[in-house]
């Protein structure tokens, strides 16, 4: 009998070990949460970035690689970029909805006339729409003009709307845009400062 009590005592230890364990780290896991958002830093932030693109099919365009590597500058090369072309809106769709983790999404330029799509599929996956941003998109387009005002409608952020200063550039197509700040190569250069918004 003494043994069974033995034992049994043990066992009750152990759970309550364990448990305890178990209690110490979600408590510290949702410490250290509450003091990164009490810094304004967000726990867990995405780790790579979806870029839909701008043309790159005529004379003086730069290619889809080409402005991978201007965002990753912005980055500082801290997150991983994964590029696609401007017209290849499904790569970008079935992306996002294989993914398992969330992720930062960029849509420059041509690539905003997809901004409501891909929104949406932000908030099929129950993904977190402050981490979309729509750059410089070509507000000439009623399509484009229209696809990003849905899009903040469903909720992105307007601030994470950033315009420069010609209606060619996304000027007024939305009320509290970000502004894109003085640099160069003027348009391209966005991407650049987007990543350094990002980072």
């Amino acid at each position: 009998m003494k043994v069974k009590k033995i034992l049994k005592t043990i066992g009750m230890l152990a759970v309550i070990g364990v448990s305890g364990t178990i209690t110490y780290h979600l408590i510290k896991k949702y410490r250290n949460r509450n003091e990164a958002e009490e810094n304004g830093l967000e726990a867990d932030k995405p780790k790579t970035i979806l870029l839909l693109g701008g043309l790159d099919n005529r004379n003086g365009d730069l290619s889809i690689t080409e402005q991978v590597e201007l965002l990753e500058r912005g980055v500082s090369n801290s997150l991983n970029v994964e590029g696609f072309r401007y017209n290849d809106k499904s790569g970008i769709i079935n992306r996002i909805n294989n993914s398992e983790k969330e992720m930062y999404v960029v849509l420059f330029s041509a690539g905003c006339s997809k901004s409501k799509d891909v929104a949406q599929e932000l908030i099929n996956k129950e993904y977190n729409l402050n981490y979309m941003f729509i750059v410089e998109p070509y507000g000439k387009s009623s399509t484009t003009s229209q696809s990003v005002k849905d899009a903040v409608s469903m909720g992105v952020p307007s601030k994470n709307v950033m315009v420069g200063n010609s209606k060619s550039t996304g000027l007024d197509i939305i009320d509290n845009a970000t502004s894109t700040p003085s640099c160069s190569p003027t348009h391209w250069c966005s991407l650049i400062e987007i990543g350094e918004v990002i980072k």
